[in-house]
């Protein structure tokens, strides 16, 4: 494990999310690091991050349209990798050494274009520098119960009382376990570094898991957030307290 410092952005406008609560169970982890907490990146480069908008999910980046009119209440989507590389930009010569890990959070909908079936699929973590977590992707990445899906092909058109049917089984904006999610995936941001590119884990139950689904992050982020016999004793050699 090369890192020492862990930098970690606050986020605006996100109540839900307990950016002191989440530098507490890092800090906690990683203990031999030191850990500080940062106003929220700086995004005046707004024409440049404006130019890491997608609005083809089934077009790679290179091959984006010209920008359309806006639809009304149109969710803004990203290259995550694109603006990753934009918001590096703002890192300091002196803190882009290796020693140094830089964790922000933000309200931008992150993507990336997987070349298996040809479009883009929302991320709530782009990893590198700096790591990126999305909160909208927190929210809209994972999928909700394939029950939700299904009363929607039905016609039922009242959303917020199917959201309150299944409020349990997913994690909405403004939501109580936002803090919980955050966390887990910044342990999965720092063990990409600490692993060498390497922050997931196949077992089901392991906080280091992809979860795909909303349930499954639910279980693994704030039901029962602990590591697999593997990662555990990973988590030992990096010093890393369980």
């Amino acid at each position: 494990m090369d890192f020492k410092y862990i930098h970690i952005y606050r986020i605006d406008r996100e109540a839900s999310l307990r950016i002191d609560k989440v530098r507490q169970d890092v800090a906690e982890l990683f203990a031999k690091c030191e850990v500080d907490v940062r106003e929220p990146f700086p995004m005046h480069r707004d024409a440049s991050i404006d130019k890491t908008r997608i609005f083809d999910l089934k077009q790679p980046f290179e091959a984006q349209p010209a920008r359309p009119e806006p639809a009304p209440d149109s969710m803004s989507l990203h290259d995550g990798f694109r603006l990753q590389r934009t918001l590096a930009q703002s890192i300091s010569d002196r803190e882009s050494h290796v020693d140094h890990v830089h964790l922000l959070f933000t309200h931008l909908m992150t993507c990336t274009f997987s070349e298996e079936d040809g479009r883009y699929h929302g991320r709530a973590l782009i990893c590198g520098t700096p790591s990126i977590v999305s909160v909208s992707g927190i929210v809209e990445a994972p999928a909700k119960p394939r029950e939700f899906y299904y009363l929607q092909t039905l016609g039922f058109q009242d959303l917020s009382s199917l959201k309150k049917q299944f409020a349990a089984k997913f994690i909405d904006y403004n939501d109580g376990r936002m803090t919980e999610a955050a966390v887990g995936y910044a342990m999965q941001a720092l063990f990409f570094f600490a692993t060498d590119g390497d922050p997931f884990c196949d077992d089901r139950d392991c906080r280091l898991y992809n979860s795909h689904w909303q349930e499954d992050l639910i279980r693994t982020q704030v039901e029962k957030p602990k590591f697999c016999r593997m990662h555990g004793q990973l988590a030992s050699k990096f010093k890393i307290k369980r």
